[in-house]
């Protein structure tokens, strides 16, 4: 089967797990015998087309992540780089006679190139959902609809606002899509999806998967986490317990995570509301690190947010951390936060958590609540609630023996239901499926 992907971003550029999702499935059915082509954004190239082995990164993406620069493309070359993308694909297509066009990830490219696929591959295109983007406005919408971000940009975009939102109104609407094949991430992306009026009643439930090797599926019995280098914090309640205090400060803090973009909708604030009411009840053996990156305005309001409520000692910025380096980062901490207050269509972060033999805590909006059970396999909290995430992790410091059991059954979890074999059987039926289907 020839599969010609069609996807935003891709390894090493991408942005969040979809990224790496996706080049696991292209990964494992190029393993399985099959004839793998990635059409992508140029994102991360510097808009410089380039060609790779099995990745052609041609296309270009709405709107580039630079907001001043966006405000002379939009008036100068929206129209050229759209045909420019158009072409890419139809050219693409009519190279490679792939037997299914699968679309992966289309937020911030246009509807244009999924309508072009449907139009020259009748009936063979699949359609995966991990995000919303069919309900979304357009990427330049957004991006004259919301206030600037940055004093460069706030003066030229509010002139230009009117002018840009009139001549988009101007434009004929997105062209209507078919989504003949369909498959959601989790059943809450699928209802999030039919609710917002898209035909995808018929939309399969394939849930991502991890590649567990035979460490993972050892005995769970005696989960541990690995011993680590002592910090000046260590040391300071190390040298109170010396003097005479409790034995209890003597062990370890409890070593809290989070994992991903800093972002509003991220619910980063509800984590570091919940670590402020804790050391105000003066339980100083919670350390929280945020592992990940985001607008450097949103994350200099959080780092003020931090310093306001006394944090210095308790809260780190590790910055983006290297995929590669993910698996012992997780390893090294006991808890993985997952605080989204907006319905996350499936976190990969949580079923890495899981096989790392952290404790997640979460919150069930979207797909999470798919993956975790509250005190059987992790805790669940309402979203922007920071008390009661607060009294998630006093109930987990209190409790070793809750946090063993939660974690063992987090990771049995993950190797019952979410591994990468079963994720590519499913995925390499439904497209075989769609390949198989006459226009």
């Amino acid at each position: 089967m020839r599969i010609l992907f069609l996807t935003n971003y891709y390894p090493p550029y991408e942005i969040g797990g979809q990224g790496k999702s996706c080049r696991d499935v292209v990964e494992g059915l190029a393993a399985r015998g099959h004839d793998c082509l990635v059409l992508t954004s140029m994102h991360g190239t510097g808009n410089v087309p380039v060609t790779e082995e099995g990745v052609r990164r041609w296309l270009y993406l709405e709107m580039d992540m630079a907001p001043l620069r966006h405000i002379r493309t939009f008036f100068l070359e929206r129209k050229r780089r759209e045909r420019h993308n158009l072409a890419r694909l139809e050219r693409l297509i009519a190279a490679f006679q792939p037997d299914v066009i699968f679309i992966w990830g289309m937020w911030n490219l246009p509807r244009s190139l999924p309508a072009l696929a449907e139009r020259l591959v009748p009936g063979k295109v699949a359609y995966r959902f991990a995000e919303y983007w069919p309900t979304l406005p357009s990427q330049h919408e957004m991006y004259w609809r919301t206030p600037a971000k940055s004093w460069k940009t706030r003066l030229p975009k509010g002139l230009l606002r009117p002018l840009a939102l009139a001549m988009l109104r101007r434009e004929p609407p997105p062209p209507g899509l078919s989504f003949p094949h369909a498959m959601c991430v989790s059943a809450a992306t699928r209802r999030e999806l039919i609710d917002a009026g898209l035909p995808l009643e018929h939309a399969r439930v394939i849930y991502t998967g991890l590649d567990v090797g035979a460490g993972d599926s050892a005995d769970l019995s005696s989960l541990e986490k690995p011993s680590r280098a002592r910090t000046s914090f260590d040391a300071t309640t190390s040298r109170e317990a010396e003097a005479g205090d409790s034995p209890q400060l003597a062990s370890p803090p409890l070593r809290l995570l989070y994992a991903g973009r800093l972002a509003a909708e991220k619910g980063v604030e509800t984590a570091i509301h919940a670590l402020a009411e804790l050391v105000q009840q003066g339980r100083n053996r919670v350390v929280l690190n945020l592992a990940g990156s985001g607008q450097a305005a949103y994350q200099q309001q959080l780092r003020a947010l931090s310093a306001r409520l006394g944090l210095e000692d308790a809260l780190s910025f590790l910055g983006r951390v290297p995929l590669e380096e993910m698996p012992a980062l997780m390893r090294a901490h006991d808890v993985l936060l997952v605080p989204s207050i907006w319905p996350e269509p499936f976190a990969r972060v949580v079923l890495e958590g899981m096989i790392s033999g952290m404790v997640v805590v979460a919150t069930p909006a979207g797909g999470s609540a798919e993956i975790v059970r509250d005190g059987e396999n992790g805790l669940l909290f309402p979203p922007g609630d920071s008390h009661a995430l607060a009294r998630c992790i006093v109930r987990l410091a209190e409790d070793p023996g809750l946090r063993r059991q939660l974690a063992r059954a987090g990771r049995q979890t993950v190797l019952e239901h979410f591994t990468r074999q079963k994720m590519m059987d499913q995925i390499e039926n439904f497209l075989l499926q769609a390949a198989a289907c006459k226009p």
